[in-house]
């Protein structure tokens, strides 16, 4: 993913876009109450799934939650991005916490069109069950461990603990931040 890395808040492409399916994740999450005005404020009262949105509008609803919710902020985006697991096209095929990080990419951009293939995500594994994630979206943070965490806790297994946690980004010229990814 060398080159392009994403920019907080910025489409990677003026033509880019998301599925309405995902963009739903704003009014269904348990923080809903919180994000409702400012996407009336967008005129976002009805999301159409199988529509196409601008993700710079999709970008400018985030921004204006980070700018706006103040200390609530951090818990409306975890329940945003926890809610994208539920809403997000996902490929059929995962089953595991490695199916689901190995799948991130794909899954960003069967989600979104026109942008770079270099917005995404790459995976480095440490270990069996260690991997960092490699974070390169215009997203914010919070909203991508909720995503990282619905993942692994949707496709864990039966009696599997995880842990998702941010960490010091050790490759900032091919991403934007990482996250540690432990489970066992």
């Amino acid at each position: 993913m060398a080159g392009y890395v994403a920019k907080p808040f910025i489409a990677g492409t003026p033509q880019a876009e998301v599925i309405g399916q995902t963009m739903i994740s704003f009014a269904d999450n348990l923080e809903a109450s919180l994000i409702m005005p400012i996407l009336e404020k967008h005129g976002l009262t009805d999301i159409t799934p199988n529509a196409w949105y601008p993700h710079q509008l999709w970008l400018d609803i985030l921004k204006e939650m980070n700018d706006s919710l103040g200390g609530e902020a951090t818990s409306a985006f975890v329940a945003f991005g926890r809610q994208v697991v539920n809403n997000a096209v996902m490929p059929d095929f995962i089953k595991t916490i490695p199916d689901a990080l190995n799948a991130l990419h794909a899954i960003h951009h069967a989600n979104l069109r026109n942008i770079p293939e270099e917005e995404g995500y790459s995976i480095e594994v440490r270990g069996e069950k260690d991997y960092i994630v490699y974070h390169n979206t215009p997203n914010p943070d919070d909203a991508i461990y909720g995503f990282i965490w619905g993942l692994a806790a949707r496709f864990k297994g039966p009696g599997e603990r995880f842990t998702v946690q941010k960490i010091d980004n050790p490759a900032p010229d091919k991403a934007r931040s990482a996250f540690e990814v432990k489970w066992g």
